[in-house]
């Protein structure tokens, strides 16, 4: 049979269908009965990276991954056999790096003979697409059954030349409907986008191909969005279009999913309600009508007091249900303007527009108060929550929107430190705040602003003389405060779930670093970050590091993540689990300040530790006969489970000859070097450099 077929007729074929094969806006490619690639669209040569006809003649297999090629082969003796079928499959840039496809692939078949293939590719990450040409009857044999209307019109008198069947699914009607109703597709596009898809036929009609979105009433009354890819197509005797080819793709469920992502980027995805970058946009919009029309604008910051404690007690998801409820008692609290956001854990932004006095906004503070202060019932149970509200007032404590919102953030923090209820913002509030709630409020943003980042302490093997470790520490600058000293912040993040923040950012941050040092061919040192007890029982916890490591190409062993003794000891079987599947995955775990008494060793004898860091209490006092002794018995202790056993904060000499005389030849401290910047760090690994060369000699 293959050799019955002449090759002209596959290109007298692609002749008279490339105008639709040269514009439609999805990868398309010709092939031949011998696998050769004899056409490739715009699009399919950007894909692949191959340009112009020099490569039409290419073999299809020639641009496959190895380990695909026989289920292509099999794939395309099916297609040739009649098939329409689609799969997925790996193909090679010309560049040489791999990319998953999907493929649609139609036998090209003309007076019942099949000439090749015409394949449509589509990346796999997306959702597949259905795709499909039309130009004349042929491309019913093709595309029959591909959910794509294929509609040939006459250029001047809009009437239906032909039409798939494909347009009932898509639009309600039959061929006939179209056929005998040439006005029939004006009809059913939704008035709104009426003017805008006849100005893109106006265009077709003066000769420009046109891509457009639109949105259409189906027969049944449904509400659906297409995509129209229309080609004007001329003859050798006439100026003007004769004929109009379409491509006309139902778009509903992409729509829909953009619709979701853009709600998404404007609401919180918890209660539904606008979160900061909405509020900004309504603020100002706000702002700028108030100006004109001489009103006030009030803004509410309100926090909800203790909501701390309904977490610890009750956990996250009831926390969550509380939130949600307090969101919409407020949502019907309000008039139709005004707005409501969630800015983030348990804090709001009220946005009351168009005000005729200011004593507006107190009644409606006042109102708000009463409000949360309702009893709420969820399992049985009535929980009772108050809130601090701090307000600013529009033109009165400004014109920015920025400034407003600060302004209402530190009168709510000043009336919390007060013990809760209603503050309006008075100028010097700010030197009023104390320095924890200050440091709360400027912490919420260290991030976004840049102000944090790592420094790196190394872990020494003295007998091997060597740094096998690097812990990573969090620090942050602020711009005006300067450097916060980590304990001070570190238990400020605790009390709120701050701390679960900044932990994704150290963890992100380290991996991102050890991945750049990897590819630097430095040393096979691990890094360890500290991860506290809220953050590791968290559900998401695990999912979080793997997903990490696999997007920074890091292994696994490079990682180790240091907790305490006391978050061991909270919520123990939750913990031990986590502890347990993060070491199957390759992830070590340090118990990081030893023997400071959170714990008995019958707990900790549970834990499959591989290292252990002595507290550096322990290694401070290390003059006092008692305090050795309990140091020689917590490094024996150690090493009796088979453990690793480190000494942190060895800062003398004293301390380090006498870990040495003890068997602990693992140290971090002073001694061998402060927590160091990246650049500093490097140096350690640099030949012939050594962390204390004098130690080593």
């Amino acid at each position: 049979m293959r050799n019955e077929v002449k090759k002209s007729d596959l290109s007298s074929f692609i002749e008279n269908c490339k105008p639709l094969l040269l514009g439609v806006p999805y990868p398309c490619c010709v092939m031949d009965l011998e696998g050769s690639i004899v056409f490739s669209n715009e699009a399919a040569q950007q894909l692949m990276g191959y340009e112009g006809n020099s490569d039409y003649q290419r073999n299809f297999i020639s641009i496959l991954d190895e380990e695909e090629i026989d289920k292509i082969i099999a794939h395309i003796n099916a297609v040739l056999k009649g098939e329409r079928l689609s799969l997925q499959t790996k193909l090679r840039h010309r560049n040489g790096y791999v990319m998953k496809v999907n493929i649609v692939s139609i036998p090209i078949k003309v007076e019942g003979v099949i000439l090749g293939i015409c394949g449509y590719i589509t990346d796999a990450v997306n959702e597949k697409t259905r795709l499909s040409s039309s130009i004349t009857s042929n491309w019913d044999n093709i595309f029959s059954g591909i959910e794509i209307c294929l509609w040939t019109l006459n250029a001047k008198t809009m009437e239906t030349i032909s039409i798939s069947p494909v347009c009932q699914t898509i639009f309600g009607y039959r061929e006939e409907d179209f056929l005998q109703n040439p006005q029939l597709w004006e009809q059913i596009i939704l008035p709104v986008d009426k003017k805008g898809t006849f100005k893109h036929m106006e265009l077709v009609k003066r000769g420009k191909s046109s891509l457009h979105e639109y949105s259409i009433i189906s027969k049944s009354g449904e509400h659906k969005w297409v995509s129209d890819f229309i080609v004007p197509i001329f003859s050798e005797q006439h100026y003007a279009p004769v004929r109009l080819d379409r491509i006309v793709v139902d778009i509903t469920k992409r729509k829909k999913a953009e619709e979701k992502l853009t709600f998404l980027a404007f609401h919180d995805s918890l209660t539904g309600l606008p979160n900061r970058r909405k509020l900004d946009h309504e603020l100002q919009k706000a702002l700028n009508e108030a100006k004109e029309i001489k009103r006030i604008v009030g803004l509410l910051f309100l926090d909800l007091d203790r909501f701390k404690y309904i977490n610890d007690l009750l956990g996250h998801r009831m926390g969550d249900k509380v939130l949600q409820v307090i969101a919409e008692r407020l949502k019907d609290s309000l008039r139709n303007d005004d707005l409501i956001s969630r800015q983030g854990g348990d804090e709001f932004v009220i946005l009351l527009k168009n005000l005729v006095t200011r004593k507006d906004l107190q009644e409606a503070a006042a109102r708000i108060n009463r409000i949360i202060a309702e009893p709420i019932r969820l399992n049985g149970n009535e929980y009772v929550l108050s809130a601090s509200i701090g307000m600013s007032i529009f033109p009165d404590h400004g014109y920015e929107a920025e400034g407003l919102i600060q302004k209402a953030d530190h009168a709510m923090y000043l009336a919390k430190e007060s013990g809760g209820g209603i503050q309006a913002y008075e100028v010097g509030m700010a030197k009023r705040l104390s320095r924890k709630l200050l440091l709360e409020q400027y912490l919420h943003k260290a991030i976004e602003k840049n102000e944090l980042y790592l420094e790196y302490q190394p872990i020494v093997d003295v007998y091997g003389k060597e740094v096998i470790g690097l812990e990573a520490l969090l620090r942050w600058k602020h711009p005006v405060l300067g450097l916060i000293p980590p304990g001070e912040f570190i238990q400020i993040a605790e009390e709120s779930d701050l701390i679960i923040k900044l932990g994704n950012w150290v963890m992100d941050t380290a991996c991102k670093q050890r991945k750049r040092w990897l590819d630097m061919n430095l040393p096979n040192f691990y890094v360890s970050i500290n991860v506290p007890a809220k953050h590791i029982n968290l559900e998401s916890f695990l999912q979080n590091v793997k997903d990490t490591l696999e997007h920074y190409q890091l292994p696994s062993h490079l990682l180790k993540i240091e907790i305490t003794e006391r978050t061991a000891m909270t919520n123990v079987q939750k913990t031990l689990n986590t502890i347990k599947e993060l070491q199957d995955s390759g992830v070590d775990i340090i118990l990081d300040d030893f023997g400071v008494g959170y714990s008995s060793i019958s707990y900790l004898v549970q834990y499959p530790f591989n290292t252990i860091k002595i507290d550096k209490s322990f290694i401070a006092g290390l003059e006092n006969k008692n305090q050795r002794a309990v140091c020689r018995t917590l490094v024996a202790m150690g090493r009796n489970l088979g453990m690793n056993v480190v000494a942190e904060g060895v800062e003398k000499l004293e301390q380090y000859q006498f870990l040495c005389s003890i068997g602990c030849h693992n140290m971090q401290g002073y001694y061998f070097s402060k927590p160091s910047n990246v650049k500093k760090v490097e140096s350690f690994f640099k030949p012939g450099q050594k962390v204390v060369p004098d130690i080593f000699q």
